[in-house]
């Protein structure tokens, strides 16, 4: 009985991926390739220079926020000898 089930279950989910396969390849569509108006647009300086710059006090606010969490992680996972 047990065997059946996973059977049937196994073709249901079979279908739902091929339906979704389906319909993903359905609405695929060439597109032209994007032109960038800045191409200065996305680079990892850009970002630093903006990040240190315009957003110091947000940046270094969830720098500490993170850190926290990092050790309270820590601490909570720590077994106790």
């Amino acid at each position: 009985m047990k065997s059946v089930l996973i059977k049937v279950i196994g073709a249901i989910a079979g279908m739902c991926l091929f339906i979704t396969i389906a319909g993903s390849i359905r609405v695929l569509e060439i597109s032209d390739p994007v032109v960038l108006q800045k191409p200065e647009i996305g680079l990892v300086g850009n970002l630093g220079k903006v990040l240190f710059h315009e957003f110091l006090l947000p940046f270094e606010i969830s720098s500490i926020l993170l850190l926290t969490a990092m050790v309270g992680a820590v601490l909570l996972a720590k077994k106790e000898s």
